[in-house]
């Protein structure tokens, strides 16, 4: 009889509590939470995965189940998953992000520019030129890809990228990528490429005020340990620049100072380098 107490009671209190938690946990908390990591997948967060990858799952190439049968949700935010310090981080910064057609954008001035990280699990394991990983030496295509991307009418993912410039000819074994990968692909792909020699901010907000994005190879400093090609594709009215780092989103929601981005360039760049204009060919 005592033993048969003590299981009504246990059986009783297992069942109150969980009727509690399920009224405080929407069950579709949890279908959006998995729809958001297997549906709407999104760049790697290099400086967000640090943090979290002991505990969240990241995002898979394939969806493991169909959820097409329940209502869909329009994307969350890409900051639902941060901690509240880097939510208020992202308040201060000159621009932003949104998602489209499962396609993540960062907001520019004279135009928006499609935003992809080089570690992303999708593509930054694979083998750049089949020796080295595109997360650590992809910058290049993934650079590129961003161009393309941003300025046709079809999305290039950095692996892409990646395949096209070994296969004509622009991997560079243990380096990256040849500096003429930029000019050559961006005419590859129907673009103009325009090396540029006026390095001061009034040239450069004039070239993106255009709706030209502008490719910088960098030297170490803030941005790398080595070489690195990001992105230019605004300016601020206080004479900073918004850039797209394909090694660090945290960077790509920043205004940098224009006098940073011109003393780390990589002065003695080959192949017209270290800035090149972007441009859609006039009809």
């Amino acid at each position: 009889m005592r033993y048969l107490r003590i299981t009504i009671l246990f059986i009783v209190t297992f069942t109150f509590t969980y009727n509690v938690c399920s009224k405080k946990i929407p069950k579709t908390s949890f279908h959006y939470y998995k729809q958001y990591l297997l549906e709407y997948r999104v760049s790697s967060l290099e400086f967000m995965d640090k943090q979290y990858t002991k505990f969240m799952p990241r995002p898979i190439p394939k969806l493991s189940k169909d959820y097409t049968q329940k209502p869909k949700k329009q994307p969350l935010s890409i900051y639902s998953l941060t901690s509240q310090d880097e939510l208020a981080a992202s308040e201060t910064t000159e621009t932003s992000l949104y998602t489209l057609d499962n396609v993540t954008y960062l907001k520019g001035t004279a135009r928006n520019v499609v935003y992809f990280n080089q570690a992303d699990p999708r593509w930054g394991n694979k083998l750049y030129g089949g020796n080295d990983p595109i997360s650590k030496y992809g910058c290049g295509p993934t650079a590129m890809a961003m161009v393309v991307s941003s300025m046709t009418n079809r999305v290039v993912l950095p692996d892409e990228m990646a395949d096209w410039s070994r296969t004509n000819g622009y991997f560079a074994h243990g380096s990256g990528s040849y500096h003429s990968l930029i000019p050559n692909a961006a005419q590859a792909f129907g673009l103009e490429a325009t090396s540029l020699t006026d390095y001061t901010y009034d040239n450069i907000r004039k070239e993106l005020a255009t709706g030209k994005i502008i490719v910088a190879l960098m030297k170490k400093g803030h941005f790398t340990t080595s070489g690195h090609f990001v992105l230019v594709h605004g300016t601020t009215l206080d004479g900073k620049v918004l850039i797209a780092d394909p090694m660090s989103l945290e960077n790509s929601l920043k205004a940098w100072d224009i006098d940073i981005l011109i003393n780390e360039l990589k002065m003695g760049a080959t192949g017209g380098g270290p800035l090149w204009a972007i441009s859609v060919p006039t009809p």
